[in-house]
């Protein structure tokens, strides 16, 4: 096995994880047991938001809570604990991935559906009829629109409860140099491409045009690419895992 690691694709390959520090272990795990070396580079961080007066009686009225990411679970939950308040357990739970799955059961909360795409569109696609439903969507205070909006256009009541926002952290001087040295960077999110910008400003593009470039999904790569970020690989299943078996098909065939 260690030999495996060893002579793999990604073997001693720098791989920049440019997601926020508290979620980027399970990818670095990966990483590693492909003998690849993890570079941390967080471009994100997350704090919670204050809610909106009157979110409390959503809490009886909806019969359907979607998670779009691990976070919103995190900082909901944690919401709903701060308040003393129980979860709403008649509703039915749909996280928009693995990941999101995981971390609802982790904190005892069943989820009943997840979609085989891991976005919004392949939530649309398996819910179907969503008249007369009421869902709560506790998400970061900035995300697409998309969701929300379909299901109110399919006749559903749809309540958006902001839980988090993200925030740009600040790098060390090392770690920007760290950069310069790696072979492959990765986003996992429009966020995390933005922040790489906002952070690193002219020199974002430089770095990028010498390195692999790897996004999560579509959704990412076409935020890196309005930014004039080239995209080498995109996965095609949308999480750690999935961006991992990109990654090693892509350097495999280098």
């Amino acid at each position: 096995m260690e030999k495996n690691r060893q002579i793999g694709p990604l073997a001693g390959k720098r791989v920049v994880i440019t997601r926020a520090k508290e979620q980027a272990g399970s990818f670095a795990e990966l990483l590693r047991a492909e003998g690849a070396v993890p570079v941390l580079f967080p471009t994100i961080a997350f704090a919670p938001v204050d809610p909106p007066e009157g979110w409390v009686k959503w809490l009886d009225r909806a019969n359907m809570v979607i998670f779009t990411s691990s976070n919103g679970v995190k900082f909901f939950l944690g919401l709903l604990e701060k308040n003393g308040l129980p979860f709403p357990d008649r509703a039915k739970v749909v996280a928009i991935g693995p990941g999101t799955r995981r971390a609802a059961e982790k904190r005892g909360i069943r989820v009943d559906i997840v979609p085989e795409r891991f976005i919004a569109e392949g939530i649309l696609e398996v819910l179907g009829d969503v008249s007369g439903r009421h869902i709560l969507i506790p998400r970061a205070r900035v995300a697409r629109e998309l969701l929300p909006e379909e299901l109110s256009r399919r006749g559903a009541a749809v309540y958006v409860l902001p839980v988090y926002e993200t925030v740009v952290p600040e790098p060390d001087e090392s770690s920007v140099e760290d950069l310069f040295r790696c072979h492959a960077i990765t986003f996992t999110s429009p966020s995390t491409v933005e922040n790489f910008v906002k952070i690193l400003k002219h020199k974002a593009l430089e770095l990028c045009a010498s390195k692999v470039v790897a996004s999560i999904g579509p959704i990412t790569t076409k935020r890196a690419e309005e930014l004039g970020i080239r995209v080498d690989v995109t996965a095609s299943e949308h999480s750690v895992e999935g961006l991992l078996e990109a990654l090693k098909e892509h350097f495999a065939n280098l």
